[in-house]
């Protein structure tokens, strides 16, 4: 197996053979540019939060719609206990009533959702980077 960190690029007019990166190999390999390894980077973060944040959203939501449609007394107490209660209740109630399918509940139209948007997102980002670093040149980033 070749170590990566050992491979040199010659260049054509003879100066000095310059070591890669292991990103900069896997580009190359690929044969993909970089565009294209933003967007399916920026993709994959998007799913990898989405899976992350799935079941606090379901927390959330669970909280936020318990007590909108329950039955009220005349003086406007509620007729019914709340069944959630806090983060660490709201989570204790949704795995022992549907496991680990119910915090996970709605990632699907989450995962389509996040995708695109980070796709695009780190894709538009990265053009635009190396836009600007080309017309206004190295002085705001070094001086950012």
């Amino acid at each position: 197996m070749v170590n990566p960190n050992s491979i040199k690029i010659q260049a054509a007019s003879g100066s000095p053979a310059t070591p890669i990166t292991n990103s900069q190999l896997a580009r190359y390999a690929a044969g993909l540019p970089d565009g294209t390894v933003n967007s399916m980077c920026g993709a994959l973060a998007g799913a990898a939060s989405g899976v992350v944040t799935c079941p606090l959203d379901v927390i959330k939501t669970k909280l936020q719609a318990q007590g909108g449609f329950r039955p009220r007394a005349a003086d406007g107490a509620a007729v019914v206990a709340t069944p959630y209660r806090g983060l660490v209740g709201t989570a204790r109630t949704i795995w022992t009533q549907d496991g680990v399918r119910g915090l996970y509940r709605g990632l699907g139209p989450m995962l389509i959702g996040y995708l695109p948007t980070w796709a695009v997102y780190m894709g538009v980002y990265g053009e635009a980077r190396d836009y600007y670093y080309t017309k206004i040149g190295e002085f705001c980033f070094s001086a950012c």
